[in-house]
This record gives C-alpha cells, structure tokens and sequence, in this order.
C-alpha cells in the first residue's frame, strides 16, 4: 500500500481511467481500476480506498446508483464525482447525499490531487481508527 494513499477510479473511458492511473501513481498514490458501477461495488466491498474518483454516467449501472450502492457498504466511504456533462439533477443529488465533491472533465489533476488529500484528512479527523492509512 502506498503511503500518499489509496484510490479507486470508476469510468467507461478506459483511456481516462489508464491516464489518471498514471498521474496519480507518478504522485506516489496506489490506484485500482474499475470500468463499470457493478466492479466498483465490488471492489469497495472487498478493499478499503481513501478516495474513490467515480464518473456519473456509465453503462451498465451510472455513477449515481453506484454511489448510493457504495455508501450502504462503506457509510464513510470519500467518493468525488466525475462528469464531462451538465447533469446538474444528478449532480445535486450526490452531493444532497454526501458525495466529497464534484469535479468536471477535462480534469485538472492538481484538483484531484487535493481533494484526495483533503478526504485523508477528513478521515484521519473522524473516529474510525480501523479505517486509517
């Protein structure tokens, strides 16, 4: 496990996802992959992630329905939501709900980077020794 942290990257765009993989190990964080909301699930259930990245629409099942999915198995779970379109319903409902945040495509990576730093340290504040990195 990298000591910057842990990130899961949830989008359709396999060449987005393999970028931001990139740029985010070069920055020290350890990444995982997942190309639909159903993976994502899975994958949350069985790891921990300090930041999971999610895109709003994709098939199979949208960022939106994952995000409700995740937060059941991991209520403290720090999710930020991607999007390259004006969903703006579906916007205000994840953050309604308590998404991290909302970040827009193209993406600027220094963002990115702060809010995955800024989830870390909203957790290392709450009381879930067990969920620490």
């Amino acid at each position: 496990m990298s000591e910057k942290g842990s990130v899961l990257i949830v989008d359709d765009n396999e060449s987005l996802c393999k970028t931001l993989s990139f740029i985010l190990t070069q920055n020290g964080y350890t990444t995982t992959v997942a190309n639909n909301g159903t993976e994502a699930i899975r994958l949350v259930t069985e790891t921990l992630f300090d930041m999971v990245l999610m895109d709003i629409r994709m098939p199979i099942m949208n960022g939106v329905e994952a995000y409700r999915r995740i937060k059941m198995i991991r209520p403290d779970a720090a999710v930020v939501m991607m999007t390259a379109f004006s969903v703006e319903e579906l916007v205000q409902e994840v953050l309604e709900e308590g998404a991290f945040g909302i970040i827009y495509k193209p993406l600027d990576i220094e963002k990115v980077i702060s809010l995955i730093e800024e989830a870390k340290r909203a957790r290392k504040g709450a009381s879930h020794p067990g969920d620490l990195r």
